[in-house]
């Protein structure tokens, strides 16, 4: 099961800020087998030389109609001829898709979607964007996976699962798996709040966890109440008292316990390792690995 771990480029915030390149981490890691990655949206990645060119290609699709961009993204991934207006950006957007050939790209970003918009006009344009993102990052499997970060209290349940609806009904002619994050809401009202929307889930068991060892909703109440095919995505880091670690091993978080989860519902979506980022992740990333199968091994 873990010999196919993917990782969320977060963990790669420390190097990014300080000159590594994005596109060279991720050639790195997937030669190291991290074939799953999932790009998450953040300060690290806009201040990289790959945000510089996301922020462009946002201001380019602007000037395409959603079935041209579509074209292009499709036309970029497997080598076709393509008319655009921006066509030294492509060409950029062309190398980069050469090196992530052999992965599977998805993209996930911090989203209020448990609280009405502000701006109903502004917030589905900002779905909109992500969505064309996530689609060009991998024509084949696109993924958008939305956490909310800043939503605390009491939840408008009601509108939290219409803005879901909405957020699954744009960009009808774009297929794509749309999926949300347990974040500081339990897990369970999120997976409930994701089925009644219509959405997939994205589970991380540490985020569960208080800083004493404490949880927020106790796992086998999650695990009771998931069907495994409502899972896209299940996410690897460890807590202590300390905090999340660099890297995965013991702590609050029982992995052989999860991974037994997982087997019983043969379960065939991805694994992402998110650890703390360090300046050296790679390493982080492979004990991690090595760390997680040993728990199964027989």
């Amino acid at each position: 099961m873990f010999e196919k771990l993917g990782i969320v480029t977060n963990i790669w915030a420390e190097e990014v800020e300080k000159g590594a390149r994005f596109d060279e981490l991720m050639v790195e890691f997937g030669a190291n087998g991290f074939k799953d990655m999932e790009v998450r949206e953040g300060d690290y990645l806009r201040n990289s030389e790959f945000g510089e060119l996301v922020q462009q290609l946002e201001s380019a699709m602007l000037t395409y109609t959603d079935a041209e961009f579509k074209t292009i993204c499709d036309a970029v991934w497997t080598g076709q001829s393509y008319e655009t207006k921006h066509p030294t950006l492509f060409e950029e957007v062309a190398r980069f898709a050469e090196k992530a050939s052999e992965l599977t790209l998805s993209y996930a970003m911090s989203h209020p979607w448990l609280s009405l918009p502000k701006d109903s006009e502004a917030d589905t344009q900002q779905i909109i964007s992500a969505k064309k993102l996530a689609y060009l990052l991998c024509p084949t499997r696109p993924r958008l996976r939305l956490v909310d970060l800043d939503s605390e209290g009491d939840i408008n349940e009601s509108a939290a699962i219409a803005n879901l609806k909405r957020y699954k009904a744009l960009l009808p002619s774009y297929p794509m798996i749309f999926a949300v994050e347990n974040a500081r809401q339990t897990a369970t009202l999120t997976l409930t709040l994701a089925v009644a929307g219509g959405a997939k889930l994205t589970y991380d068991e540490t985020n569960t966890y208080r800083a004493d060892g404490t949880t927020v909703n106790p796992p086998d109440e999650f695990w009771s109440a998931v069907k495994t095919e409502v899972l896209t995505s299940v996410h690897f880091k460890q807590k202590t008292e300390d905090g999340v670690l660099s890297e995965v091993g013991d702590g609050f978080v029982d992995f052989r316990a999860i991974a037994e989860h997982l087997k019983t519902r043969q379960y065939t979506g991805d694994l992402l390792l998110e650890n703390t980022p360090t300046a050296h992740s790679l390493q982080d990333a492979l004990r991690s690995r090595e760390y997680l199968l040993s728990l199964t091994a027989v």
